[in-house]
């Protein structure tokens, strides 16, 4: 019975194991040979087949300045990382500014409440002194 069992375990490993491989290889054959071009090369190095698809050359630094058009992989994704960090960045330029404003509001309402002490303590000082003698 285990021996069975062994010569069948073998015997369909040897029998996938071609058939995924060349599938493989199907399929790394197709990815390296692109069709080609019906549009010229945009400036983020791809272009559009006859097909209406887009392709990207892969051996060139591609860049992501197509937006809205045929581009590479990932542009997007790149995009709204950027846009997460401004909004960040801007945020946090408010939240600054609002703590400075604030630090300042504070002061001067600090200052005015002296002012208002020293002169209840001068009126005081004026008319306390008139007024029991």
């Amino acid at each position: 019975m285990r021996i069975t069992l062994s010569i069948v375990a073998v015997f369909s490993l040897l029998v996938w194991t071609p058939g995924s491989a060349l599938a493989k290889q199907k399929a790394a054959k197709t990815e390296a040979e692109p069709p080609p071009a019906a549009t010229p090369l945009n400036a983020c190095g791809c272009y559009r087949d006859a097909q209406d698809q887009c392709h990207c050359n892969k051996g060139k630094k591609l860049k992501c300045e197509c937006e809205n058009d045929c581009e590479p992989a990932g542009c997007e994704e790149q995009r709204q990382k950027q846009q997460e960090k401004d909004a960040a960045a801007a945020l946090k330029r408010i939240q600054q500014n609002d703590k400075k404003k604030q630090a300042e509001a504070k002061a001067a309402q600090a200052k005015k409440n002296k002012e208002k002490a020293a002169e209840a303590a001068k009126k005081k000082a004026e008319g306390g002194e008139s007024r029991w003698k």
